[in-house]
């Protein structure tokens, strides 16, 4: 699926309020950070690296709503972030992160798929980076 076909099925359209919702996504993108930490501490191993993933999913929603668009989809979210931040070497970079983790809390919350220790502390470290790298962005 590519940026035309999730623009043309929906799943990303441009919103004039979008980017009012900036703010909230961003807070709530570090208050999952928080959550996968603490549930990495008490050995949750896949409900850490699904919240780290909801972080990462929230520190995206922030960069297409400053950008005036909504999403309907997770796959379409990355497609629309690529195409709308296709000049940010650093963020594509991360981007392709992302959606290998979008895959990957697919297959934890609808597969049974169980997380390693390692796999659950990357997706924190992960979820900081890109939110730390989102702030970055915003702040241009």
């Amino acid at each position: 699926m590519t940026w035309e076909d999730c623009k043309a099925d929906r799943l990303i359209r441009k919103e004039s309020r979008a980017s009012e919702r900036v703010t909230i996504s961003l807070e709530t993108a570090e208050r999952f950070i928080r959550s996968a930490q603490k549930n990495l501490e008490i050995e949750e191993y896949e409900m850490a690296q699904l919240a780290a993933y909801n972080s990462v999913f929230h520190s995206g929603r922030a960069l297409l709503f400053a950008k005036g668009y909504v999403e309907r989809s997770h796959f379409c979210l990355v497609v629309a972030l690529k195409h709308l931040y296709q000049k940010d070497e650093n963020l594509k970079k991360l981007l392709n992160t992302f959606d290998k983790m979008r895959i990957s809390r697919h297959n934890v919350q609808y597969g049974g798929t169980f997380v390693t220790y390692e796999e659950a502390e990357f997706s924190i470290k992960f979820a900081e980076e890109l939110f730390n790298a989102t702030e970055g962005i915003l702040k241009k």
